[in-house]
């Protein structure tokens, strides 16, 4: 287990078993760090089972085989086959993936076999189908036993309420007795199937939760439906009193189209995930000496030439080495406009040549690509349960007991007054009005899908926590350079002591250090260089200074102190002396509105440069929206007092300048929200409520970012704290409906007044109202779009 801290509130732990990081972890008795309570129940199942010592296979017996998989429900399902795979014997090694739903498997022949291994994940309770059989599709087998559960089920339904009616309004006789007793006869043999391919199931997880003292929603419905089951039974054999068939089979039905209604949400809530898996290609084209290669996505590495023809989706990351056309990034960026690729430009795996012929050579694969990070960050926003989703579980576990506490005294007091059988009816009614199905599917479904349609627009969350917090944000900084100014900057001026260095040996210095950086000062230096044909020579050290500059050693003309490079401030610190005559043109170059880059050596400063930057088209814009939205606003930057009074004209908003990394995060206090890219803005992205990273951000701001922005466009801000709202809206309408439902419904069926066919049909009722509220976010309108109707 490893943790990072972000700020003196906020610690990333990683999970001991699958890996992924969180801001809430749980611990078990030694101290292990788990993501989720499904990751701390499979670790406990994995101690169970010893470790199989280490495998040798020999390259004669060795097999390789990709079982498809299904039943898996997360990836700790994905971690349980894994790891009980690899325990197995003659296994060498197992990769299971929960978003393929596959397993890739080597094994000893000699010892084992695909058979076995197929016996072994179905003994776990999932599905394996090996390769040329027909992959089991979990949605369609229980589509299908759901069908046939309602063919049974309205049979039960419809002979009951038959016989209903003769006994409400008197029209027994003992001619019709014998018919109905087939009809009876009928109800339990048509009941049978429906507690076989509906029940069982729920049956089992009941029992499992029950046995390790953990009783769970499966355990209200088992103890409830089986009741109603047996005593129907028993009331049968002996030829007296009522009979429940019809009742036990509709509940069960009703449980089933819940889980349905789960089963759709679930699929819908991954499916940005899944969107970005199925858009890389599995086969590439490599382009080598002899001829093309057609060759698996998996065997593509770094460095390889990849040719891309019209039509085609790159299959990696990459720089184009030849070719020139347009390619539709929409993928990534939700940016349907395609943007114009040449000689040198970078391509990301997914996106879709629209008409040039390209060779790339890559420079990340797989899951190292943009669109696979991007999935990993989906994926681990998926499974990230936030503080409120937390909250939500513990109260749902301390309902479970609750329930049958309740139910059992409504037993008891109605055991009392109305005998056995009332009771029983009554207890049954309170198990299934208080099951809190409706309460766990409030508030992940609706972060769920937030997060989809986010992505959809541009914006990846890296946990649903994000959306709470965004929601409640009262202030927004920017940083300036890169986020509110318009990208790339250009150098427009330069200028070097004559006596020290020409203007091309001075631009080579400063260019050939600058060429190790990322902030988008460094990389206008570096461009305008290439420009004018100047040779870079790499620097022997190199050490960033957050907004300040850099410092670094190079063998350029022989120098063997440091070459300083950076703000005014950076060249004082460093003991630089500041020329008359640089002091003058940074300060002409400081009216007219530059951004001034100091360089010296040698104790002083030996020249400078002068880059000009332009405010975004839609950050005005963007302005009056976030201000419209009551949202405070500021701009905290390290550049010059000057500068920023000019920007805080040109903007109308507080422009904080000259501040360092420390004081910007001392500015972020309260409920503030972040905004930046470079590499100085790390440490107020990660203290910030909420940090947001422009895509061209360095790697660190998109770690220590929120969320991370893949649109080159400010307009998405207001858009995501419309959308944050609006999902937090939907979140408490779905929790307060969910528990005046529960206080409600309970007390009804304590009281009598509820049949347990009627509990049922409330309790599905509630999940349709808590899952149809939260689908209405599928309606909220992506970036650009118009709201048709109401959000």
């Amino acid at each position: 287990m490893t943790t990072a801290s972000i700020s003196p509130a906020r610690t990333i732990a990683t999970c001991s078993l699958c890996g992924l990081t969180t801001l809430h972890p749980l611990t078990n008795e030694r101290g292990d760090v788990f993501c989720c309570p499904s990751c701390k129940e499979v670790s406990a199942l994995l101690e169970e089972t010893p470790a199989a010592p280490a495998v040798l296979v020999n390259e004669a017996d060795a097999e390789n085989i990709t079982l498809a998989l299904g039943g898996m429900w997360c990836s700790s399902c994905a971690w349980l086959v894994s790891e009980q795979l690899k325990r197995t014997k003659g296994v060498a090694s197992a990769e299971v993936s929960f978003i393929q739903q596959q397993a890739n498997i080597t094994f000893d022949s000699s010892i084992t076999n695909y058979q076995l291994l197929k016996k072994r994940v179905k003994s776990l309770g999932y599905k394996a189908t090996l390769p040329g059989e027909k992959p089991y599709d979990e949605e369609e087998s229980f589509y299908t036993r759901l069908l046939i559960g309602a063919v049974m089920v309205l049979h039960d339904m419809v002979v009951g309420t038959g016989i209903y009616v003769r006994e409400i309004f008197n029209l027994a006789t003992p001619e019709s007795q014998p018919l109905v007793d087939f009809f009876q006869v009928m109800m339990l043999i048509t009941s049978i199937p429906v507690l076989l391919l509906l029940g069982l199931p729920i049956l089992r997880a009941g029992f499992a939760s029950l046995l390790r003292g953990q009783p769970n929603i499966h355990t209200l419905i088992t103890i409830g439906t089986f009741s109603a089951f047996g005593l129907s039974v028993y009331h049968l054999i002996v030829g007296r009193g009522g009979l429940y068939f019809d009742t036990a089979t509709m509940l069960i039905f009703l449980v089933s189209v819940g889980r349905w209604l789960e089963m759709q949400a679930h699929k819908s809530s991954n499916k940005a995930v899944m969107k970005l898996l199925e858009q890389i290609p599995g086969t590439a084209t490599v382009v080598t000496a002899e001829e093309d290669k057609s060759v698996h996505v998996a065997d593509l590495k770094p460095g390889m030439r990849v040719r891309i023809r019209p039509g085609e989706r790159f299959p990696v990351d990459g720089l184009i080495a030849r070719g020139e056309g347009d390619v539709d990034e929409s993928l990534l960026t939700g940016e349907p406009k395609p943007v114009s690729r040449r000689e040198g430009e970078a391509v990301k795996a997914g996106t879709i040549n629209l008409d040039g012929s390209f060779e790339v050579i890559a420079t990340a694969v797989g899951e190292s690509t943009m669109a696979g990070q991007v999935g990993r960050l989906l994926h681990e926003a998926l499974w990230a349960r936030s503080p409120l989703e937390r909250t939500v579980d513990k109260l749902s576990a301390w309902m479970t007991p609750a329930a049958l506490a309740l139910a059992t005294i409504a037993f008891l007091i109605w055991n009392s007054i109305s005998g056995f059988e009332q009771g029983l009816l009554v207890a049954l009614s309170v198990l299934l009005i208080a099951c809190p199905c409706a309460l766990g599917l409030a508030t992940p479904l609706t972060l769920w899908l937030s997060l989809e349609r986010a992505a959809e627009s541009g914006a990846i969350l890296r946990s649903t926590a994000s959306l709470d917090r965004l929601a409640k944000i009262e202030r927004v900084f920017f940083d300036k350079t890169g986020t509110l100014s318009q990208l790339p900057m250009k150098v427009q001026e330069l200028f070097s002591s004559q006596y020290s260095v020409t203007s091309d040996q001075f631009l080579q210095i400063v260019a050939s250090v600058e060429n190790e950086s990322e902030h988008p000062l460094a990389k206008a230096i570096v461009e305008y260089a290439r420009s004018r044909n100047i040779t870079l020579i790499k620097p022997e050290s190199f050490k960033a200074i957050p907004a300040m500059g850099v410092i670094a050693q190079s063998k350029i003309e022989n120098r063997k102190s440091s070459i300083v490079i950076g703000s005014a401030r950076l060249m004082s610190a460093n003991g630089l002396s500041m020329p008359g005559e640089i002091s003058q043109q940074a300060e002409a170059w400081k009216e007219a509105g530059l951004v001034v880059v100091y360089a010296g050596w040698d104790g002083q400063v030996v020249g400078a440069a002068g880059l000009g930057e332009t405010v975004r088209a839609e950050a005005k814009e963007v302005v009056a929206q976030l201000q419209s939205r009551g949202l405070e606003l500021g701009v905290l930057t390290g550049d010059e007092v000057r500068a920023g009074e000019r920007w805080q004209k040109t903007l109308g908003i507080p422009v904080q300048a000259a501040l360092t990394p420390d004081e910007k995060m001392k500015r972020l206090a309260g409920n503030a929200a972040m905004v930046g890219d470079g590499i100085n803005d790390a440490p107020a992205l990660a203290a910030a409520t909420v940090g947001l990273a422009m895509n061209h951000g360095t790697d660190v701001a998109r770690t220590a970012a929120d969320i991370v922005l893949m649109r080159d466009d400010l307009t998405i801000i207001p858009w995501l704290i419309d959308l944050s709202r609006e999902s937090m809206k939907r979140v408490r309408q779905n929790l307060g409906w969910a528990v005046v439902y529960n206080l409600l419904g309970v007390a009804l069926a304590m009281a009598g007044l509820l049949q347990p066919v009627f509990s049922a049909f409330a309790m599905v009722a509630s999940s349709i109202f808590v899952t149809s509220n939260a689908m209405r976010m599928n309606k909220f309108p992506l970036l650009g779009e118009k709201a048709s109707g109401e959000r």
